[in-house]
């Protein structure tokens, strides 16, 4: 599943992206403190999710649960 998340200079929105994959336990493939532009993977249990970033957009892509559990923490609702 792929979901776009935000345009690129909404900053608090990437910042509850990324406090969803922190929150989820997302491992990210090097070390990381905010979603730059580029690509990033992410691993969890459940597979792999991908983060793009470029100058116009934020999108996601991975198994279908775990893009909605990012989904929902996002928009504040209980992932559970």
């Amino acid at each position: 599943m792929r979901a776009d998340i935000c345009s690129s200079d909404d900053y608090d929105t990437r910042d509850r992206l990324a406090a969803a994959i922190r929150t989820l336990g997302g491992v990210h493939e090097s070390e990381w403190e905010s979603l730059g532009v580029g690509l990033h993977r992410f691993h969890f249990p459940e597979g792999e999710l991908s983060v793009f970033v470029d100058a116009w957009l934020v999108d996601i892509a991975g198994p279908d649960q775990l893009v909605q559990q990012v989904l929902q923490l996002i928009s504040g609702r209980d992932h559970g």
